[in-house]
Formats: structure tokens, C-alpha cells, sequence
């Protein structure tokens, strides 16, 4: 029987593949987090030395900060696709920064390689709120339009726009109050200058005992594991369903046997009950997506994000 041009192809490409894994890596790898050091970094510096033993190459971490996560991004899209050259970092960065930023790429410039975290956002009162459920704050601002305030970490912000989801979602109009950062938001609330604040739970939660802050709700599709007894807006009849998923994402062109590898040392990696009651801890939840799954969400976000940033005419 004659082999066909395409058999021989197939072939090939079988007998090509254990060459990925013999060579890849053999230099050190480069993870670009596109903010300031000290925050999401810390979802993979409790795993830098575990991914260094797995891939047996050192992982070097670098903050590159700027434009909402937009420049780092970018750096990393226009690095070799050779595995060498990675991002880590949350997904608006490609959904929602190079739509309200003009950044030079799109989430289709990118790779997904595997999620490890996805937190919900956040909704707390002011100490002294009259309203102490989320249902009760959503009757008194459907009562009284923009008579109550959110801060975010700025306009466009993740947390920005879960605050108008909700809002959107459930008919009533809150007045946003954009910062330069989740600090001085929160410094804001603290002060009783406004009313509410949107943002990640491991920044808010010190906060509610400290110093009487009220957890309202949070906008995940289900309760978190690390906040259970924080009900979801879809417990109240709202269509949300945010949460910020951080993950590695490589260059598009980066061959799938590399993709395929570093997916399945990372994911390893962070299956350890250690790393995931640490991230608990700080009221972070571990949640493990393969390359494909991560992809599925990356799409189905950038969509979501697109029609929300249309309606808010933030482009």
C-alpha cells in the first residue's frame, strides 16, 4: 500500500514531538507580571521554586507596570512564541485594557497556557451603612437614583465594571466614584466618603473586622470557597457572573507541544493542598483550568466585556 504525502506528514510530526519535551526548556523562563510587584505576583511566587524544580530551568518574575496591565501584555506579544517569554496576569487585561486603552493587541494575540486563580469581586459598605444586605442597598438605590456611591480603582477597572453589572442588572443607577488605585478607594471608604466599595476580596476582607466594614455580596456565579458565607448576586435573581481569572499566557504562535507542557507543569504545580489553603487564606480560591478550558472563558469573557464596555460607552 502507498504511503500518501500526508501519512508521511503525520508521521513526522509523531516522531517530532518527544524533541519538544527533550529540548524545551533549556534556558531560564521569563514571566512578565504587568503590575506592581507585591500583589498578583503572589499567586506564583509561592510556586516560582516548584515550577523551576518540574521544568528544571529557573523562572524569573518581573513586574513591568503601566497602562492597567497593557504594556506588559504587550511585551510579552511581541516576544518570540518559543515558550521562553510568558505573561501571568488577569484576564482584563486582554478583554477590557487594549479596548479602553487603544493597547495594540487583542486577547486573540495571545495563547492561554492554564488558569490557576479566579476571584470574585467584591461589594462592602461603609462602617455605619444603613443598608446591611445587598437587597436592601439595591431597594433604597432603586428608591433614590445615584443617592449611593461605589469607589473603584478607576474607570474601566474590573472592579469598575462588575459595580455597573450589578447596577445594570438590577435596575437602579449607583454614582461611581473612580481612584487612582484600590488603596485610596478604600481609604475613601474608610473615611465614609462613599458608601460602597467594589473590588477583590483579599483587599477588603482585613478591612470588615478591623474596622467595621459590611461584606455585602460578591459576583461570582456560586459562593466562594474562601467566602461562604458571602451570597452571590445570582442568590438574588441578577444575571452576574464576574470574577477575575489570572492565568499564563504565551505568544499566539507558540507551538502547541510547548503550550501542552507548561500547561501540565503549571497545573501540577499548583495542585498542592498547600498552595491552595494559602491562596484560602488570603481569600483567594484556587481554580485549575487546562489550556482549553481557559480558552473557552478567555472568548466567552472578551465577549462579555466587549457588549458591557459598548453599553458604557467607554471606548
Amino acid at each position: 500500500m502507498p504511503i500518501t504525502r500526508r501519512q508521511t506528514l503525520a508521521a513526522s510530526a509523531l516522531l517530532a514531538r518527544p524533541a519538544w519535551a527533550q529540548d524545551f526548556p533549556n534556558r531560564p523562563i521569563r514571566v512578565i507580571v504587568p503590575y506592581a510587584a507585591g500583589g498578583t505576583d503572589q499567586y506564583i511566587r509561592l510556586l516560582q521554586n516548584d515550577f523551576a524544580q518540574r521544568l528544571g530551568q529557573p523562572v524569573v518574575i518581573e513586574s513591568v507596570v503601566g497602562g492597567g496591565g497593557g504594556i506588559g501584555a504587550n511585551r510579552v506579544r511581541t516576544s518570540a512564541p518559543d515558550g521562553y517569554a510568558l505573561l501571568f496576569g488577569g484576564t482584563a487585561a486582554l478583554t477590557v485594557v487594549p479596548r479602553i486603552q487603544n493597547q495594540p493587541y487583542t486577547a486573540a494575540d495571545f495563547a492561554p497556557v492554564c488558569q490557576l486563580v479566579a476571584l470574585p469581586i467584591m461589594v462592602a459598605a461603609k462602617r455605619g451603612f444603613p443598608h446591611r444586605s445587598a437587597q436592601a442597598m439595591l431597594d433604597a438605590a432603586r428608591a433614590r437614583p445615584e443617592s449611593i456611591s461605589f469607589g473603584s480603582p478607576g474607570i474601566g477597572s474590573s472592579p469598575h465594571l462588575a459595580g455597573e453589572a450589578m447596577a445594570r442588572a438590577a435596575g437602579v443607577k449607583l454614582l461611581h466614584v473612580p481612584y487612582a488605585g484600590i488603596a485610596p478607594a478604600m481609604t475613601a471608604l474608610l473615611a465614609g466618603d462613599i458608601d460602597l466599595v467594589v473590588g477583590a476580596p483579599g483587599i477588603i476582607m482585613p478591612t470588615v473586622e478591623s474596622h467595621g466594614i459590611i461584606p455585602l455580596a460578591q459576583t461570582g456565579a456560586t459562593r466562594s470557597a474562601a467566602l461562604p458565607d458571602l451570597v452571590a448576586l445570582k442568590e438574588l435573581g441578577l444575571e452576574v457572573d464576574l470574577v477575575t481569572r489570572f492565568g499564563f499566557f504565551a505568544p499566539k504562535q507558540t507551538p502547541e507541544p510547548i503550550l501542552d507542557h507548561l500547561d501540565r507543569l503549571f497545573r501540577d504545580a499548583a495542585a498542592a493542598p498547600a498552595y491552595a489553603q494559602a491562596m484560602q487564606r488570603a481569600f483567594n480560591e484556587v481554580q485549575l483550568q487546562d489550556r482549553a478550558q481557559f480558552g473557552r472563558a478567555l472568548a466567552e469573557e472578551d465577549r462579555a466585556m466587549a457588549r458591557l464596555i459598548e453599553q458604557l460607552a467607554l471606548r
